[in-house]
């Protein structure tokens, strides 16, 4: 995985920051039909350059978050404390698949695929069993990420451009290739950066994990924690989708609710 991009946060903020209230509010959806006893406490793994770690305290919750890289993780806590918020959130460096918390969190979140960044089996295992144990029974963790293409990948609709206090950047993320034998997905970042005139290209490689459904649920299962509870479209209705359905890359992103045992 190249990390370029994420010492840069500034730009991946930016590049990133469209507006996430309709999708908090689908979540307070969530949390009403799924969650036996009110959300408060919220957990996010590779919570990056922080836009749930601002926006979600105003919505009453605490928010711990944790991140692999300290670029993200200093520019989060200078984000937060500029919004106010620093009071409600707790920032952690950790990674993933060995983070360890007290089983004090009534839900978890971990938004566009960065649980692809865990390449191998155990060490997704590992990342559902230890969210699962820091989640009270019956919290859940919502899981937001796309599953491997039956055909091939269309990623026409992958360019967008945001801009913010003088800096402009358009994102183009595509994927290049799908390696099924190895579970891989080969996707490249392209960011044209206007930086109050001063202008660059970052062009950065990621190697990803190519989810497949059914190997998905398997992990979930062996994780002994967390089971699979839901999954909902995206869209302005959120439509429900079968836990048996066959899922693949033409249905988009998918958001997949685990339920802490």
């Amino acid at each position: 995985m190249s990390e370029e991009l994420y010492n840069l946060p500034l730009y991946y903020d930016i590049a990133f920051s469209w507006d996430i209230e309709p999708e908090i509010e689908f979540f307070g959806q969530l949390f009403r039909e799924h969650v036996p006893f009110p959300v408060e406490r919220m957990l996010e793994p590779a919570c990056g350059a922080g836009r749930f770690l601002v926006t979600l305290p105003k919505h009453g919750y605490h928010m711990t978050g944790y991140d692999a890289s300290p670029a993200m993780l200093d520019y989060a806590r200078g984000k937060v404390e500029k919004a106010g918020t620093a009071d409600s959130v707790t920032l952690v460096r950790a990674a993933m698949e060995s983070a360890v918390f007290p089983r004090e969190f009534d839900a978890a979140l971990n938004s566009i695929n960065s649980l692809g960044y865990l390449l191998d089996d155990e060490d997704i295992v590992s990342h559902f069993k230890l969210t699962g144990e820091a989640l009270k029974p019956g919290g859940i963790y919502i899981v937001h990420m796309s599953c491997a293409w039956d055909g091939r990948p269309d990623m026409d609709d992958n360019s967008w451009e945001m801009e913010r206090d003088g800096v402009r950047v358009k994102t183009t993320w595509a994927i290049e290739s799908e390696d099924r034998a190895m579970r891989r997905s080969h996707q490249l970042c392209t960011m044209e950066i206007d930086d109050g005139g001063e202008k660059r290209v970052l062009v950065d490689r990621h190697e990803l994990r190519l989810w497949v459904c059914e190997e998905f649920r398997e992990q979930i299962l062996r994780s002994g924690t967390l089971e699979l509870a839901a999954i909902y479209k995206e869209g302005t209705g959120h439509e429900s989708v079968p836990l048996d359905a066959h899922i693949n890359g033409e249905m988009g992103n998918l958001y997949y609710i685990l339920r802490a045992l």
